[in-house]
């Protein structure tokens, strides 16, 4: 506890130092990061923008190594996003450009080397890694940023230059450094900016992507050529002889900033909502601000990252302060002040961290204390980018230390309102109670424009106090729950909002909770209870009569009904059967524990000749060819239809059995059909509904 708190001390004494002497260029200029909200006095969530660096060249973090099978690398990939959302982590940033190759389907360039080996070999069998990672990470409420590298032609460990490299296809363009293998392309030719453009381009068109991210490389770094000049002598010379004025580094800084504002005027035009990121080198040059001392990427890298945040040719700027708060020379929050006084434009300013391989206490108080200072200098659009995924899975203090401190809460990426301001339409929002939970409900006229849906509750204690709890939900999400074996108090008031690609909230209406929650022995199990796997859109419709099922799998309750439940929906949306979602609306296990299964408004899927649109479908647990009915399954089943009949205003008349409609099956069983035969399923619901 001492060591926290004096790195926090420490990081709020430099922060309020910084701005003191931050002068009219104020760091606290910046965008509002909550435009188009509710007013101050509803609840909102956080807003904080939370990523973290994904490697691919020379393997740093993905895949671990060339050649893996393409499950392997699936694999892997999942086992990272999942990390991020489990610990409130809301973007990725994903290379896939390391040398002018590519982990996603091209006719510019090769495949990458790090994912099979081969330079220009595909993956097999055949996935789009790109496209998969843009999936799983949406589907976990991740923004995709990818992160390209504009100028590096080949690596000194990327194998050997194929035929397919464009080192070898457009050979004008690059020049070789004496450093190992590397190849770099000559920045300020034409082509190089058309081909680095295109390559740009065409990732924007064809994914779903969120942002296009640059790093540090622009011209190589001195020892990549072992401490020599740049060799463009040849095209300078050229540029001279067609009647160029400017020095020489004065050309090669205009080329690289030609570029930047190129690229961001065609993602623009193209796809407005798609960010461009640069994280550059963390200073820009010695003296700026005074005492900063190191490393001069305005005239080395020929990188002029001061004027690109003037200029607002990007939406948000990362630089790479990659030093302790306490270093002199290299002070987080003294370059970070400094950065925030050049953000003229108001940009998104999200600092990159380095993580570092220090698994200590000591190294988990240094970025917790970074992440409070950024908080502290730039307020009103918080965020962080961390370098890298695997400093963070490889060190359980670091894990644990975020999320039970900062990233204690789950977070929306702030707005940019020089984009889009425009708020969606409210989601339509209905409660119902399944058992002792309380189930929020939700629709949206469009649901294309939304990216995440936000469902806020208030509580109210013993003394009368009342507080806001939220729920950050993903795209495909439509309902969520309240539990009153996990949630004590129930919320007196819900409100769902929606939330767009550019973080734009919609308005809202406070609904009253009028639903009082009771013990009762008909629970019903919402989906978190089984570990459900987020559905696939599927066609929508009003169910207008209830069928009858059996699952068809000799069943007891001596057998685990959720992981059970569970394996159906996985084998249900795998390649032999590739549905949406589990078949059935509602499932029943032998000892009468009633589980929700698929939306109600979104039509079954059970292998049958009839269409299943209009049905409500209830599957009981068991094979009732071969066994008996148990008695509590028998009540619960009348139970649940009863409720459905009321909740979903379904005439009792209408209950009848899977082979009632189907002349190929025996569904649900004759042990089961007896009771709809006899009458006693519809006499029973109809006096539990009277």
């Amino acid at each position: 506890m001492p060591n926290r708190l004096s790195t926090f001390a420490t990081a709020l004494l430099i922060a309020f130092i910084v701005q003191a002497c931050a002068g009219s260029k104020s760091p606290m200029k910046q965008p509002s990061a909550v435009a188009n909200t509710p007013p101050s006095s509803a609840p909102k969530a956080q807003r904080e923008f939370r990523a973290a660096w994904i490697a691919t060249v020379a393997n740093i973090n993905w895949p671990s190594k060339p050649g893996l099978s393409t499950e392997q690398q699936k694999q892997e990939a999942i086992a990272l996003l999942d990390y991020l959302k489990a610990n409130n982590f809301n973007a990725v940033v994903f290379q896939v450009r390391p040398q002018a190759d590519a982990l996603y389907q091209s006719s510019l360039e090769p495949w990458s080397y790090y994912l099979t080996g081969v330079q220009g070999k595909a993956p097999s069998p055949y996935y789009d890694p790109l496209q998969f990672w843009t999936e799983a990470a949406h589907d976990r409420g991740l923004e995709m940023h990818v992160w390209l590298n504009p100028y590096r032609a080949h690596h000194t460990v990327g194998g050997e230059v194929s035929d397919s490299s464009i080192v070898k296809k457009r050979p004008e363009l690059v020049v070789k450094l004496k450093q190992g293998n590397y190849w770099w392309f000559d920045p300020a030719l034409k082509g190089t900016q058309d081909h680095s453009a295109a390559v740009v381009m065409d990732i924007v068109k064809r994914y779903d992507i969120d942002g296009v991210h640059f790093d540090d490389y622009f011209y190589p770094y001195p020892e990549y050529n072992k401490g020599e000049d740049f060799p463009d002598s040849a095209s300078y010379a050229a540029y001279r002889a067609g009647g160029g004025k400017l020095e020489r580094g004065d050309w090669r800084r205009d080329a690289v900033n030609t570029f930047i504002e190129r690229l961001y005027k065609e993602i623009k035009a193209e796809k407005k909502h798609v960010k461009f990121g640069l994280s550059p080198f963390g200073i820009w040059r010695p003296g700026y601000p005074e005492n900063v001392g190191g490393f001069d990427q305005y005239s080395v890298l020929y990188a002029d990252a001061k004027l690109w945040l003037n200029k607002g040719w990007i939406d948000y700027f990362s630089p790479q302060l990659y030093w302790p708060i306490s270093r002199l020379q290299q002070s987080f929050p003294l370059l970070l002040g400094w950065w925030a006084g050049e953000n003229t434009q108001n940009r998104h300013l999200w600092p990159g961290m380095n993580v570092g391989t220090d698994t200590s206490i000591r190294n988990v108080n240094e970025i917790i204390g970074e992440i409070m200072i950024t908080r502290a200098m730039v307020p009103n659009s918080i965020g962080a980018i961390h370098w890298s995924i695997s400093q963070l899975t490889k060190s359980p203090q670091m894990t644990s230390g975020l999320i039970n401190g900062p990233y204690k809460k789950q977070a929306l990426i702030p707005s940019s309102p020089w984009l889009d301001n425009k708020a969606p339409d409210a989601p339509v929002v209905t409660l119902d109670q399944l058992g002792n939970a309380l189930k929020i409900s939700w629709t949206h006229p469009d649901e294309k424009d939304v990216f995440h849906y936000v469902v806020y509750g208030k509580f109210k204690d013993n003394a009368g106090n009342t507080t806001w709890k939220y729920k950050v939900m993903n795209r495909n999400d439509r309902s969520t729950t309240f539990d009153q074996t996990t949630d004590k108090n129930m919320p007196t008031h819900i409100v769902v909002t929606a939330v767009d690609r550019n973080g734009n909230e919609s308005t809202y209406k406070e609904i009253e909770n009028t639903i009082k929650i009771t013990g009762t022995s008909a629970v019903i199990v919402p989906r978190s209870g089984w570990n459900a796997a987020v559905p696939k859109p599927f066609r929508q419709h009003t169910p207008v009569k209830i069928t009858i099922h059996h699952e068809g799998t000799a069943f007891d309750s001596s057998k685990d009904a959720a992981k059970h439940i569970k394996n159906v929906q996985t084998w249900g949306m795998g390649k032999d059967r590739n549905w949406a979602d589990i078949p059935y609306h509602f499932l029943i296990a032998p000892d009468g524990t009633i589980y929700e299964g698929r939306d109600v408004y979104t039509v079954g899927e059970t292998a049958t000749e009839y269409d299943p649109a209009g049905h409500l479908l209830i599957s009981c647990l068991g094979n009732f060819e071969e066994q008996q009915v148990p008695q509590k399954q028998l009540d619960a089943l009348t139970r649940l239809l009863a409720y459905c009949v009321k909740k979903y205003n379904i005439p009792a008349e209408t209950i009848a059995s899977h082979k009632d409609h189907s002349t190929k099956t025996d569904c649900p069983g004759k042990n089961l059909y007896q009771y709809l035969q006899n009458g006693y399923i519809k006499t029973k619901v109809k006096e539990l509904v009277n």
